[in-house]
């Protein structure tokens, strides 16, 4: 059976696992909202701006580790999604944000609510496409999906009402290949080389970042072995319990004395889990 573009996008995201999708309904989006009312498993979830609808979808993202999906109109509802979607640019999650466009064949003659949106989201985005045509429906959705998950940022598509209910030729392509990347373990010399650097060291403070969460028990067992102290990132504050009397808190703006003077003082930092700054 022939899907719409608007279908497509439903099946694509139903197909990878995504759950729900933040947003506020508008005209341009009439297709696509449509297409999620007529089945059961993704689910629209309105919110009162859309840049709340961005900050939930990187949430999500950040708690998960999938893809989030946020949503906007023409116009100022795109434009809202800018704000929000810096937190998943930030913290490198994998968020889809979709705008609606202006109707195809008004673009270029200052059309109400009309904008470039492939500018307006060039700096928070790693990938941003219009889609003018339902031909380049199929690859530019998955193009942006697996931009999303590889480089573990923002994509963004934008779509014309026009475009949105148009129908498509096929799938998506190769859909098995979107989905979060798995963990890369570091070569074995590598690993060598830091614990000889480890072991030449008099003393040693361990700065520990995101990538760190569900490993507080290792972080334990190392702090110990070396007599290090714990420090963390900003996105790290809660890998262990604030009153551990190894977790000394963070460094920078959101840091303190006892985390700035270990590094200070320490012959080397070992860095866990972050790409920190």
């Amino acid at each position: 059976m022939s899907m719409t573009v608007a279908e497509l996008l439903v099946a694509t995201l139903n197909e990878i696992g995504v759950r729900h999708v933040f947003g506020i309904v508008g005209d341009a989006l009439n297709p696509f909202t449509d297409a999620i009312r007529r089945q059961d498993k993704l689910e629209w979830v309105g919110v009162r701006h859309e840049e709340g609808a961005a900050l939930a979808a990187a949430g999500q993202a950040k708690l998960t580790g999938r893809l989030g999906v946020c949503c906007g109109t023409t116009g100022p509802g795109g434009n809202h999604l800018v704000a929000g979607l810096y937190e998943a640019r930030k913290d490198h999650a994998p968020v889809l944000a979709i705008s609606g466009g202006v109707p195809s064949a008004k673009r270029g003659i200052d059309y109400l609510q009309e904008d470039d949106p492939e500018v307006l989201f060039g700096d928070v985005a790693v990938y941003s496409e219009m889609i003018a045509s339902p031909d380049q429906a199929a690859s530019v959705i998955h193009q942006a999906i697996a931009e999303a998950y590889g480089a573990k940022g923002v994509a963004h598509i934008n779509v014309p009402p026009d475009v949105f209910g148009a129908k498509v030729k096929g799938p998506v392509p190769s859909i098995s290949t979107l989905r979060p990347r798995p963990e890369v373990m570091p070569a074995a010399e590598e690993i060598a080389q830091v614990a000889r650097r480890i072991e030449e060291a008099k003393t040693v403070a361990v700065f520990c970042g995101f990538g760190c969460h569900g490993a507080a028990a290792e972080l334990t067992a190392l702090s110990d072995r070396l007599k290090a102290p714990l420090m963390h990132s900003y996105r790290g504050k809660d890998i262990m319990a604030y009153d551990d009397p190894r977790w000394i808190g963070g460094v920078g703006l959101i840091g303190g004395k006892p985390g700035v003077d270990a590094l200070a003082e320490a012959d080397l930092m070992l860095m866990l889990g972050t790409d920190y700054p």
